[in-house]
């Protein structure tokens, strides 16, 4: 290639980097990076699985009923996602993604119409818009694209108004979009309070035009194009506050200045700093580690290590290539301008952010599930480090280096997540698929009660959904078969579980559904991977067996009734979410062989321990060896049972209480017939 190939090569390269465009790819490059790599592996979770039950049950035209309660203008969006991706998690993850970026896009092209001069430090803020590690909960896709839909919806209703207050005469069609795209906050509230916002830009965007116009007719026009946006928000308030009011969460700041002003008063001010800290600088801090290949294995390191080389090296490149082209003395003045402009408009989009929180009093934590309030704080963080790092403007190696690296952690940070999601996602198909094993059939209107669940990013809501499914073979209507409770959240007081009551009745609404049950029809189960899934009752499984049990666990005991179990008719897990059955591993087993104790089928037992034994199936536990032990004693096969005992014995953990109560049990059952023998391995072991 001769040198002038090489100029010509050169001059496109740099037409195409001047173009807004290149910004647009750079962006896209940034979140598929931190969210797009792991898509195709991740699932549902949380709240996605009651959406998933609804509309399984009464298809997209059921959600207004379904969301009634707490959003009824959120509808739309649910009823849409459904009717496009059904039960296809790719879908839902990829709108996701998109939704995303279009939110870079827009926040890019508002800053850059309100600070126009200063491209690179517009780059930068819209980067780290891009890329916020604070926010954790992305892979919850089908309930946060909700979400990133009403905020996509504010930040093009801000771009319309800016680009309509810019003009020689406004337009009412533009106007009348812009205000509509507003009432988005009508469908969610979390972005409600980022409205008051608008004056604020709209006196900046006024003072660039030309000709000037005086502060009087500057804050006449202001004042002018913001009253329907204002209207729209009074409207808002006044339907969320006094009509609607509060169905979940509960406006407790208020009652408390009312009870005690002076110390409301002082925590609130306490707090500020508090939250502003967790959500900027604890959500970087978070972000840096290095990580080892005990967190994720050998090949998900080394693709780990590789994004954030190559994001770092890519962040160098692209943000040397700006300063370069940005580097002209005579902007600095207008630099410092943009850089404190920034600062200001950061603290304030944080207390915008954080009337909401503080208002009703949530924590503001980045971890799960509470780091779901840190996406209204996108622009406010986005806008801090924009600042921060223009700052280091006459430092360009400082500034380069520091941000190249906020941006490599972060891409780590959100593998690291996504990672952790696509192991819950495997998590809760490993429960479904061994709770489908162990109880292939459940009398109607049973609750399963468990505490210290092993399943992240689930509650007992979440796995409702799924055992309806399975269980239900596709009889919906409003009144659910079946409910997960958990026994050890905080905020509930359970009367007939505290005081082990008998013969109550349990009505628990689930949105639009409704659950009716009795104390008397209760599956209690602990799931501790990697550990298998573990039926808990009096006889069989119990604190002795299971010597690791917390108190309430073994409080949930005495509920338990194994007897709603029945072998047929077998139920599988809904096969639109998780699809065939997995390979037979131990876990697999152990379901089949604790479910063949229940009914004293010793045959089936043997027959399944010999299975696992020479396929080299083994437990994580010792206990799980139990209803094979039993199997192999009813069966008299002396060899085995002995082998399966050195093996429980020579356990770190001592199982051996357990491993002596079944043998005890056995042979106190007036149906055995081989008391002798048994006898002489009790007494061999110590077990009276």
């Amino acid at each position: 290639m001769n040198t002038k190939d090489l100029s010509k090569l050169k001059h496109s390269l740099t037409k195409l980097l001047e173009n807004k465009f290149a910004v647009y790819g750079w962006l896209f490059l940034l979140i598929v990076l931190c969210f797009g790599i792991l898509i195709p592996k991740l699932g549902f979770y949380w709240d996605d699985l009651p959406y998933l039950y609804q509309y399984a049950a009464f298809g997209p035209n059921g959600f207004p009923e379904f969301v009634a309660s707490d959003r009824p203008f959120s509808a739309w969006i649910f009823s849409a996602t459904t009717f496009l991706f059904g039960f296809n998690p790719i879908g839902y993850h990829l709108l996701a993604l998109f939704l995303r970026w279009m939110c870079a896009i827009l926040f890019f092209e508002i800053i850059q119409m309100i600070w126009k001069e200063n491209k690179v430090i517009n780059l930068v803020a819209v980067s780290i818009f891009a890329i916020y590690p604070g926010f954790l909960q992305q892979p919850i896709a089908l309930i946060y694209n909700h979400h990133l839909s009403v905020f996509a919806f504010l930040l093009l209703s801000m771009y319309l108004m800016i680009l309509n207050a810019s003009r020689e005469k406004r337009s009412f069609l533009l106007t009348s979009i812009s205000v509509l795209l507003s009432m988005g906050m009508f469908s969610i509230e979390n972005f409600a309070t980022l409205e008051m916002i608008r004056p604020f830009i709209l006196w900046k965007v006024l003072k660039e035009k030309k000709p000037p116009l005086e502060n009087k007719e500057r804050a006449t026009q202001t004042l002018r194009i913001w009253v329907p946006y204002l209207l729209v928000f009074t409207a808002f308030v006044i339907w969320r506050v006094v009509i609607f009011k509060f169905p979940t969460y509960k406006p407790t700041l208020f009652s408390s200045l009312i009870e005690d002003p002076v110390s409301t008063l002082q925590s609130l001010v306490a707090r500020i700093p508090k939250d502003f800290i967790s959500v900027s600088y604890g959500a970087w801090v978070r972000s840096f580690h290095f990580y080892s290949m005990g967190n994720f294995g050998v090949s998900a390191t080394y693709l780990l290590w590789a994004l954030m080389l190559f994001a770092f090296l890519a962040s160098v490149g692209v943000f040397h290539y700006w300063m370069k082209r940005q580097n002209n003395p005579s902007n600095s003045k207008d630099a410092r301008k943009t850089v404190i402009e920034m600062l200001v408009s950061s603290f304030l989009l944080f207390l915008l952010s954080s009337t909401i929180v503080w208002v009703l009093d949530l924590p503001l934590k980045i971890e799960f599930a509470w780091d779901r309030m840190t996406i209204a704080f996108i622009p406010s963080i986005a806008l801090l480090a924009g600042g921060l790092l223009g700052i280091f403007r006459k430092t360009k190696a400082i500034q380069l280096l520091l941000l190249s690296l906020l941006i490599s952690f972060s891409v780590g940070s959100h593998f690291q997540t996504a990672m952790s999601y696509k192991r819950a996602w495997e998590t809760l198909e490993n429960f479904i698929w061994q709770l489908s094993w162990r109880v292939p059939s459940l009398e109607e209107n049973t609750m399963l009660i468990a505490s210290g669940v092993g399943l992240n990013y689930y509650s007992d809501n979440s796995l409702t959904s799924p055992v309806n499914l399975m269980y239900s073979s596709n009889n919906f209507t409003n009144q659910l078969s079946y409910l997960v409770y958990y026994t050890d959240v905080s905020v509930r007081h359970d009367i007939w579980f505290e005081e082990g009551i008998n013969n109550q009745e349990i009505n628990r609404p689930y949105r639009s559904f409704q659950f009716n049950g009795n104390t008397d029809d209760i599956i209690a189960f602990h799931f501790h991977p990697p550990g298998c899934l573990m039926i808990l009752d009096r006889k069989y499984s119990n604190s002795i067996t299971n010597p690791n049990l917390s108190f309430i666990q073994e409080d949930e005991i005495p509920f338990s009734e194994i007897n709603l179990i029945a072998a047929q008719p077998a139920h599988t897990p809904f096969d639109s979410l998780f699809g065939r059955q997995p390979t037979e591993t131990w876990c697999y087993y152990f379901e089949k062989a604790d479910l063949s104790r229940q009914f004293g089928d010793y045959e089936e037992i043997t027959r399944l321990g010999d299975a696992a034994i020479n396929s080299n199936q083994f437990p994580r536990i010792a206990s799980e060896w139990l209803p094979f032990l039993e199997g192999y004693v009813w069966g008299a096969n002396w060899e085995k049972s002995k082998w399966i005992i050195e093996d429980i014995l020579s356990s770190e953990d001592d199982y051996s209480d357990g491993m002596c109560y079944t043998l005890q049990r056995i042979i106190n059952d007036p149906k055995y017939p081989y008391r002798t023998e048994l006898s002489e391995i009790i007494l061999s072991y110590n077990c009276f």
